[in-house]
């Protein structure tokens, strides 16, 4: 039997509004000016397979716990900006609000879990009426690694106190799916965001839908096919 539904928040929940690609430019430019070869890096990186990379290139060349700390600290900062500014005026995708409250109707528990910052969640949280709706919303600055680590999903599983077997995952991008086929959570997409549906299904998505409205039938078949 399904006990929770965790949810991504940008693009799955809420429209996107993320400069997404001056939040990855800027990542990379900072690890490039502490010393990571910029040629490590390929146009497709992202900020967390860029955090990676940077990560393995410092460690082998000795760099301390501390010091690796205060260079994610750093980074926080940059995106912490850049999601700040998008946080204000932040808008749902359209029928959320329903589809959580239905999900919840069915006895099931519900989180958030995204790689925003806490500072630009909880702006989001004073312009958008989730906070009730959900039994844990996390943050990167909660997780003990961000996606496409499987950490935070694992973490808030635990806060919820359900299995990760009953467990899904809703995202609209290719590291919920990564970060969810780690943790060993089925993970559903929803092309909403900035992924395709042949991407969200290349990451291993066991369904992929145009609107997070289409999740409700599939989660109805699978409460009644296990009752």
């Amino acid at each position: 039997m399904l006990e929770a539904v965790i949810f991504d928040l940008d693009g799955t929940l809420t429209v996107l509004a993320l400069p997404l690609d001056a939040m990855r430019r800027d990542t990379k430019a900072f690890y490039i000016n502490q010393g990571l070869p910029s040629d490590m890096l390929e146009p497709a990186d992202g900020i967390s397979s860029t955090r990676v990379k940077a990560r393995e290139y410092f460690f082998e060349r000795g760099i301390s716990n501390d010091a690796w700390s205060a260079m994610q600290h750093s980074v926080d900062s940059i995106l912490s900006k850049h999601e700040a500014s998008s946080a204000i005026g932040a808008m749902l995708i359209d029928g959320v609000l329903p589809v959580v409250e239905q999900i919840r109707s069915m006895g099931l528990k519900t989180a958030i879990l995204t790689n925003n910052g806490r500072e630009a969640v909880d702006l989001i949280l004073k312009e958008l009426p989730l906070q009730g709706l959900f039994d844990v919303i996390q943050t990167r600055n909660e997780s003990p690694n961000p996606k496409p680590f499987p950490e935070g999903l694992l973490k808030v599983v635990d806060r919820l106190g359900v299995s990760v077997s009953k467990t899904l995952y809703v995202g609209d991008a290719r590291i919920d799916g990564v970060a969810a086929g780690r943790a060993g959570i089925e993970f559903w997409g929803v092309s909403t965001g900035e992924t395709s549906e042949g991407d969200l299904y290349s990451v291993g998505a066991a369904l992929v839908t145009d609107a997070l409205s289409e999740i409700l039938k599939h989660i109805r078949i699978r409460m009644s096919s296990k009752a």
